[in-house]
């Protein structure tokens, strides 16, 4: 079996609160950027590790047709969220932790374009699994949980620490703007990017609540979020992510990759849970509401 994507990470039981709101949901990276690859059109399989008990997490994967494997684990990842006055502003508890991903792990993985590594904390990967995993194929990696660390069923916010190896071996990095500034000391997304780039990766995106950054062949290029009210924060960066890698499965530069990644995310911003429309309905957006001069060189 070949597929374009072969992502690897947790899926996950969540639960948010957000003024004064309490929602359960599904959630983890592989989760969002795989409903968000497969309704875009582009074909992804997924690795990840629960508990049987909660093999139920998986439905939505099932039914849109998007192949999954199940390693076995005696928990599965369970967060809960506290939000603050916005969606920027948030606190998470660590309820349970699935078991690591380990480099025999990637025996069950197709033959892919790319492999996605999207951890929730510091344990879930190392970097022998890297290292292997860009023997089979690109690298792509959000480096989010790679920031956190869990403390007393807390995260703790801390650097990368193999940061300065693990990043000669990924081709397409994202981080948010807080974990780019965590990684690099640098607050400024232009400083961070170009600091993040000299450690090794191709391509590096970094999002903000007002659109999508990328560094490439020392360029960057801003594009913004356009969207009228926002409904749902959770998947936002694994959104963006996944659309900006299938526009560049599909052969779009990079100007067009940035500005369909924040056009898909914008969409996806207007409502709770993951990605819920396609390709079509992307393009037609971008149409209506981009022009060149929205996307900008910095």
């Amino acid at each position: 079996m070949e597929v374009e994507v072969c992502a690897f990470g947790h899926i996950t039981k969540e639960s948010e609160r957000f003024r004064g709101i309490y929602r359960p949901f599904t959630g983890g990276p592989p989760y969002f950027l795989s409903i968000a690859l497969r309704r875009l059109g582009s074909s992804v399989f997924v690795i990840t590790r629960l508990a049987r008990e909660d093999a139920y997490l998986l439905k939505e994967l099932y039914d849109l047709g998007i192949d999954v494997l199940v390693l076995p684990s005696r928990y599965t990842s369970s967060f809960h969220t506290e939000y603050g006055r916005s969606f920027d502003e948030r606190t998470l508890s660590v309820l349970s932790v699935a078991e690591p991903f380990h480099v025999e792990d990637l025996e069950h993985c197709p033959k892919p374009r790319y492999i996605y590594v999207g951890p929730l904390t510091t344990k879930d990967f190392n970097l022998e699994f890297v290292k292997e995993a860009r023997r089979v194929a690109p690298i792509v990696l959000d480096v989010q949980g790679f920031t956190r660390k869990v403390v007393d069923n807390r995260i703790e916010y801390v650097d990368w620490e193999w940061k300065m190896e693990g990043m000669k071996y990924v081709d397409i990095f994202k981080a948010d703007i807080k974990e780019a500034s965590i990684l690099t000391g640098a607050e400024d997304p232009l400083r961070a990017s170009e600091i993040l780039s000299s450690w090794g990766s191709k391509e590096v995106l970094i999002t903000s609540s007002e659109g999508v950054y990328l560094r490439v062949y020392n360029k960057m290029l801003f594009a913004p979020f356009k969207v009228d009210s926002i409904g749902g924060r959770v998947g936002r960066g694994d959104t963006c992510l996944a659309s900006y890698l299938h526009a560049r499965l599909r052969g779009m530069g990079y100007k067009d990759a940035i500005v369909f990644a924040a056009a898909t995310t914008s969409l996806k911003l207007r409502e709770q849970g993951p990605l819920k429309i396609g390709e079509d309905t992307v393009f037609e957006y971008i149409r209506s509401n981009y022009s060149d001069t929205d996307v900008r060189y910095l």
